[in-house]
């Protein structure tokens, strides 16, 4: 499946393929999903999570995403799939979803477009989606606050991969979180995981060059 986020190697040698749904599982495993689960997944890209908890843990799920493309190539994927009565992707805002009393949110890699401004109100929207037993998964980029903004803001990262993305400390993210009600269990980082996922698409890139 299409997925633009770091993976999660089980083995060294493991293909891009294979972490890319290790990772899908990884956050399957923490949210706990189980069959007839409501999942609500934000910035859901091209619908890989969806389709992997869908059909590898019977939840119904409702993805969205800002990009129309992303939004077409997920539909299609579950039409093929024959997962429409359990799943959705809709071209839309997270805002912008009608529907609450969610048993589970992913949102794997939106918070950095979200900005350190708008995490009150981004937190706090996801908080009222859920019912009381309800999880969160939150997966971004981090960075600490020795680097500096500066170099950050005229660097490679911030022109060519995340134009006017924000990366935020650990710290402030879990802050901000408990602040509109969360109550904060499991904090990972897979960092290392990130360097192998950017080499298999450093190589892709390469192998593909002419495509």
């Amino acid at each position: 499946s299409m997925a633009y986020t770091c993976a999660v190697y089980p083995k060294q040698d493991a293909t891009l393929e294979e972490a890319q749904e290790e990772k899908f599982d990884l956050v399957c495993r923490k949210l706990g999903l189980s069959r007839g689960d409501r999942l609500l997944d934000v910035g859901c890209g091209w619908g890989g999570m969806v389709l992997h908890a869908t059909k590898h843990y019977g939840v119904k799920a409702i993805g969205v995403t800002l990009s129309e493309q992303q939004a077409a190539w997920g539909q299609e994927a579950i039409l093929r799939d024959g997962l429409s009565d359990v799943a959705e992707i809709r071209h839309l805002d997270y805002r912008d979803v009608p529907e609450n009393g969610f048993d589970a949110i992913s949102s794997i890699g939106l918070t950095e477009h979200i900005g350190y401004a708008n995490y009150a109100a981004y937190f706090g929207f996801l908080h009222s989606k859920l019912n009381p037993t309800g999880r969160l998964l939150n997966h971004c980029i981090t960075r600490t606050k020795t680097q500096q903004r500066t170099q950050y803001k005229n660097g490679f990262i911030n022109r060519y991969i995340f134009p006017d993305g924000e990366l935020v400390p650990v710290g402030k993210i879990v802050s901000a979180a408990e602040e509109q009600g969360f109550e904060v269990r499991h904090e990972e980082n897979l960092r290392e995981h990130y360097a192998l996922t950017l080499a298999d698409w450093s190589r892709n890139l390469l192998d593909h060059w002419d495509d």
